[in-house]
């Protein structure tokens, strides 16, 4: 079973004391000091006082209430309990419990782990003041990432272009938001990248979502939780206000991966469901749950989902299945197939910037392709063609007017050729019976010349 700690079931002796391996996802981190593994052993009671344990919180708190009683009455049944007891160590017990309830609850988030001094440090971060340290200290370094926005950029062709690499809460980046969609308010089409958030703040989804809708509010999800055996459901809605520019009428596209999780997820599964996004990339990662950590007792603990979102539409939350995109393509091309597309839309709609968009869309196509050159792409363009010339020299490729300065070139097909300095103009080969015989300069504003091969 995979873990989203680093092996914590066994602990590594020292002169004087047990010391746990560092975990990456808790808020302390112990030095590691010897090579002397020791691991728990395994107890017959562990199984029937954790099960017992287990059963009553997740029958209580659980978010999914028919899949809560499914699993107390795993726990709580002879055969379980049985080859439980069967288990060889106290991280074997853990492993054995965590993988049963999977059988049926199938939930990334819902697992149970051995490891004492976690416990121990859990119960004295928990007594101390330093939750509240550790939230105002997370507020305070959330700006040096910029609340999660990594860039903003005009696409050749108009295009809007966004990476958001987690959804801060919108109190405290919706500033920053607000200033995004004012750099992008003139764009045509809007490309949305979330391949590398992890997620964050729900109120960032209702904040962000609200820029692509009219004044009239749209139902986004609904977020149910369940604490002691009562069912809580939030509805989440856009809102009629917001401060900058509206995109309600601006194709909207959204890029995914597999690292794509949580809060990133819930905004992309929303606004695909509501036909408002064209999904781009790769199935997300199915993080659909949100979870408390619960101390079982001084040697186990439950990491226990208590949310998730629904989606009104579908009465369904993308949990364990993740998030398919309406085009799937591998994550490191999503944002060159998701910006032909959203062109390739503006310019069978007519909008009043074809023009750029006609000019933008074969490059961004080419590019998409990810066609894989050779040399011997290279060596048939080689050549002279009148007082033009393309030559390779220190493994660049260059092209050059008479006596102009040279400027370099690069091939993102057999065909399509850009400049490396500027994006006004470009050149296409021409072939016939698979040999370059001429080149065309096309150029944003001009009409294109086409030069004849000479050598």
């Amino acid at each position: 079973m995979t873990k989203p700690y680093s092996q914590m079931a066994c602990y590594r002796k020292t002169k004087s004391k047990f010391v746990r391996k560092p975990m990456s996802n808790t808020p302390f981190k112990t030095l590691l000091l010897t090579s002397m593994v020791v691991c728990g052993s395994a107890s017959a009671a562990d199984c029937s006082d954790v099960a017992k344990v287990v059963a009553k919180k997740l029958q209580d708190s659980y978010v999914i209430e028919a899949t809560a009683t499914k699993l107390s009455q795993l726990l709580n049944s002879q055969d379980f309990l049985q080859r439980c007891r069967q288990q060889k160590s106290a991280e074997s017990i853990a492993d054995f419990m965590t993988t049963e309830l999977n059988k049926i609850a199938n939930d990334k988030h819902l697992s149970i782990y051995y490891d004492p001094q976690w416990v121990k440090e859990l119960k004295e971060y928990r007594a101390s003041d330093q939750d509240k340290a550790f939230a105002d200290k997370r507020v305070l370094e959330t700006p040096t990432d910029n609340y999660g926005f990594k860039q903003v950029e005009m696409l050749e062709g108009n295009i809007g272009y966004v990476d958001i690499r987690s959804f801060a809460d919108s109190h405290l980046g919706g500033a920053t938001l607000e200033s995004a969609m004012k750099f992008l308010q003139h764009a045509d089409g809007i490309i949305i990248d979330l391949r590398n958030n992890f997620g964050g703040s729900p109120f960032m989804i209702n904040t962000l979502a609200s820029y692509f809708f009219d004044l009239d509010t749209v139902h986004l999800s609904t977020f149910e939780s369940r604490e002691s055996g009562q069912l809580t459901q939030i509805q989440e809605w856009t809102s009629p206000f917001v401060p900058g520019p509206r995109f309600k009428d601006a194709p909207l596209y959204i890029l995914t991966s597999k690292n794509s999780a949580s809060a990133a997820e819930a905004f992309s599964y929303a606004m695909k469901n509501l036909g408002r996004a064209t999904l781009v990339g790769e199935v997300t990662a199915g993080a659909g749950h949100g979870r408390n950590t619960d101390i079982v007792n001084d040697d186990y603990i439950l990491s226990l989902p208590t949310t998730r979102g629904v989606d009104p539409r579908t009465n369904d939350s993308w949990e364990g299945k993740g998030v398919k995109p309406n085009i799937e393509t591998p994550s490191d091309n999503a944002l060159h197939v998701a910006y032909a597309d959203v062109l390739k839309t503006l310019i069978s709609k007519g909008s009043h910037n074809s023009k750029l968009h006609q000019w933008a869309y074969p490059l961004a196509k080419a590019k998409s392709s990810q066609y894989e050159l050779n040399q011997d792409d290279i060596t048939r363009l080689v050549g002279g063609y009148g007082e033009r010339k393309v030559y390779q020299e220190n493994g660049k490729l260059f092209y050059q007017h008479a006596d102009d300065r040279p400027l370099e070139i690069e091939l993102i097909d057999k065909e399509t050729i850009v400049f490396k300095a500027f994006s006004s103009a470009r050149l296409l080969a021409v072939y016939q019976n698979n040999k370059v015989v001429a080149l065309k300069l096309l150029s944003a504003d001009e009409d294109a010349q086409e030069f004849k091969r000479t050598l």
